[in-house]
């Protein structure tokens, strides 16, 4: 019978230790505010200057409906030959996150076709984009300061 206890008390440990596992390794949702997020990604990639894209040009570039998510903003390039963007998405729930990321990995692929040949410095840049998912948010950019941007957008959270 002891022997039987002394079984059980390692399967329930086992069982407490993988839960903890599972349960510290998911992302949790931030309740930051996703215009004091995009005020510290702003600053960081240097775009201050600059003025913020509106909803029609999300629909244009990644098909998405802003109304469907907590909040979005996007700066998109100021004209063809441009590459420089930055998106970022505050979803309503975690369970939207597939769809954002095809949608951005889409209008990527569509970016790379357009300068495939020809754009070598846009390639580049392309190339080297930086996306991150983070519990509720998503981050997006294409530029010069992607790092910068990315390591402002996970402290901002």
């Amino acid at each position: 019978m002891k022997k039987y206890m002394s079984y059980i008390k390692i399967a329930l440990t086992v069982l407490l230790v993988v839960f903890i596992l599972v349960d510290t390794g998911k992302d949790a949702s931030s309740n930051a505010e996703i215009e004091d997020v995009s005020a510290q990604v702003v600053k960081a990639a240097k775009l201050s200057e600059e003025t913020p894209a509106g909803n029609r040009m999300v629909k244009r570039f990644y098909g998405l409906n802003p109304g469907d998510y907590e909040g979005v903003v996007l700066y998109a390039p100021k004209d063809n030959m441009d590459v420089n963007e930055l998106l970022i998405v505050k979803l309503k729930d975690t369970s939207q996150s597939k769809a954002v990321e095809s949608a951005i990995r889409q209008r990527l692929d569509t970016q790379l076709k357009s300068f495939e040949g020809y754009g070598a410095e846009q390639t580049a840049l392309l190339e080297a984009h930086k996306l991150q998912v983070k519990g509720n948010y998503i981050f997006f950019m294409v530029g010069d300061r992607a790092v910068a941007a990315q390591k402002a957008f996970l402290k901002s959270l």
